[in-house]
């Protein structure tokens, strides 16, 4: 039987299981394009009105699925603005698949319209760029691709799809399937991590990206309640265990608290599940040096985030899973630091609770009261996002978007595919002033889907991270960070999504009750005050303070 190249794409995609799709269509990839009307009633298109969204939106999925979220983008302009989905995919360890309908193969090399090489452009980001000349190797490759991008540390392929060869026909193409990788932790390493938390007087569990989900985030909490063990998560690894649990203690930021700084520094033992100890981690890489004073166990799905920086003294390669399986049944005597443990979760308390004449950390504080556990709060970047880090508690595994690599633009495409995946749970997207512009155009994504996305606009008219640092180093020296905005309500209101304005912790709990219990898209927009640049720095005439 003779299959199109451009259908067998996407029978090739089905039959690994991704049937959620995210595109901006180009002419370079028509015949997938019309694959998707033979395949209406087995897959979803996402259509978009800009590639970075589009891209950031597979992302997503990536994250929330652990399975390779799928982007179609066309060459040269299309490609380039995708890249910065790509670069999310990269510094989260998160799989991703972006297809980019290329040039014809006979015209490669003349300077044809929109013409760019791939490989030049990602060899830094993906884990692999391959061009597919073949049609016969579609099925081949994208089972290759499912592969790497989901085995080892996750992480983006991309795939170049020429637009002449998808035109061409495939005789009895067979299709193969990826089978699971499994891996398990011997009983030799238990024992060495149980002979570790023997020895320690202040163990501590640190929590990275990459390879999580729902039983680990049960059975890490578990394990450390039953020893005692206090856990922090990494950079925006916030919902890997309960917020609530009495072993949790915070997590590691741009500005960690110097409470939780100090516990880090004085553990005698760290155990490291996922991700690497990055600058963030460590603050710059100045915290966890190493020392005589201090063992490191780490758990990796793969070598490369292995001593990058804290040197592990018992490294072993494994998923998360399997790592969390064999810490599960260890105990130890946890009394000689249970205190420890119930002070610093107090010190955790005390950080998470505004002060009083906070307005926005009461409007974040407040959020766990309106929403269940499983609803999703996503975020870019920007400061507002250390008053949702620092006050919102992550109650179950899968209910914090934020990307890594502090990519603005990020939360509003990130919160559609939360949204579009599962509309029964609500989804609340923040966004500052700057940050919610850079993808404001998917409102009409938003209109069109009709997913039930609260979006919350923190405007303080202002790129207030950089105003912050700018201040810093320049006081009063303000310079290119005041922005000119619109009225983000009514910006809402032209798309036909319900859209309000609002000052107090009151009135926002308010609204943002209404917009759950009436399950569809609405526009918080939250005017605050530049001067308050962070929960604990005001820009005064003197400068930072």
């Amino acid at each position: 039987m003779s299959t199109r190249a451009g259908h067998l794409v996407v029978e090739a995609l089905v039959a690994q299981g991704l049937d959620r799709y995210t595109c901006v269509p180009g002419e370079s990839f028509l015949p997938v394009l019309d694959a998707i009307v033979d395949y209406d009633d087995r897959v979803e298109m996402i259509v978009c009105r800009h590639e970075s969204p589009a891209a950031h939106m597979a992302e997503a999925y990536g994250k929330l699925t652990g399975r390779p979220g799928v982007c179609f983008v066309t060459r040269g302009p299309g490609a380039l603005h995708a890249a910065i989905g790509v670069h999310t995919a990269e510094q989260d360890a998160t799989p991703l698949l972006l297809f980019i309908g290329q040039i014809a193969r006979k015209d490669r090399g003349r300077g044809a319209f929109q013409e760019f090489n791939a490989h030049e452009v990602f060899d830094s980001m993906a884990k692999w760029v391959v061009t597919i000349d073949e049609p016969a190797r579609i099925p081949e490759t994208i089972a290759r691709a499912v592969r790497i991008a989901t085995s080892g540390r996750p992480g983006p392929v991309v795939i170049e799809l020429p637009e002449d060869m998808l035109y061409e026909s495939v005789e009895d193409a067979v299709i193969p399937v990826t089978a699971p990788l499994s891996s398990a932790v011997s009983a030799e390493v238990s024992e060495q991590v149980a002979a570790e938390l023997r020895r320690a007087q202040r163990p501590l569990i640190v929590l990275g990206r990459g390879g999580w989900g729902e039983s680990q985030s049960a059975g890490i909490r578990a394990f450390a309640e039953a020893n005692s063990i206090p856990v922090v998560a990494g950079w925006r690894c916030q919902d890997h265990i309960d917020n609530d649990s009495d072993v949790y203690i915070g997590h590691l930021s741009l500005s960690t608290e110097p409470d939780l700084v100090r516990t880090l520094e004085e553990s005698d033992l760290i155990l490291a599940i996922g991700g690497h100890f990055g600058d963030v981690e460590t603050g710059g890489y100045t915290l966890l040096a190493p020392s005589e004073d201090r063992r490191v166990i780490h758990f990796a799905v793969d070598g490369f985030d292995l001593d990058r920086y804290v040197h592990a003294d018992l490294a072993v390669q494994t998923d998360s899973a399997a790592a969390v399986e064999a810490l599960a049944p260890l105990r130890v005597d946890g009394s000689r630091w249970a205190e420890r443990t119930a002070h610093a979760h107090a010190a955790y308390l005390e950080r998470s609770t505004p002060a009083p004449d906070d307005e926005l950390g009461s409007m974040i504080a407040g959020l766990s009261a309106v929403l269940p556990a499983d609803a999703v709060v996503t975020n870019g970047a920007g400061n507002y996002a250390v008053w949702v880090h620092r006050f919102h508690r992550y109650r179950q595994y899968g209910t914090q978007l934020a990307p890594a690599n502090g990519a603005m633009s990020y939360g509003l495409p990130a919160g559609i595919m939360a949204a579009a995946l599962d509309r029964t749970r609500p989804t609340v997207v923040f966004g500052g002033d700057g940050c919610f512009l850079m993808s404001s155009m998917e409102l009409a994504t938003v209109a069109a889907l009709g997913v039930p996305v609260v979006m919350v606009v923190v405007n303080n008219s202002s790129f207030g991270t950089i105003r912050m640092h700018q201040e810093r180093e320049f006081p009063g020296r303000q310079s290119a960070t005041t922005l000119g905005n619109p009225d983000f309500a009514a910006l809402a209101r032209a798309h036909g999504i319900p859209g309000v304005t609002v000052d107090t912790a009151d009135e926002f709990h308010r609204e943002l009750s209404d917009a759950v219990d009436a399950g569809g898209p609405r526009l918080i927009e939250v005017v605050t005050d530049v001067a308050r640049i962070s929960p604990t720095r005001r820009i005064t005439e003197k400068g930072l303070v």
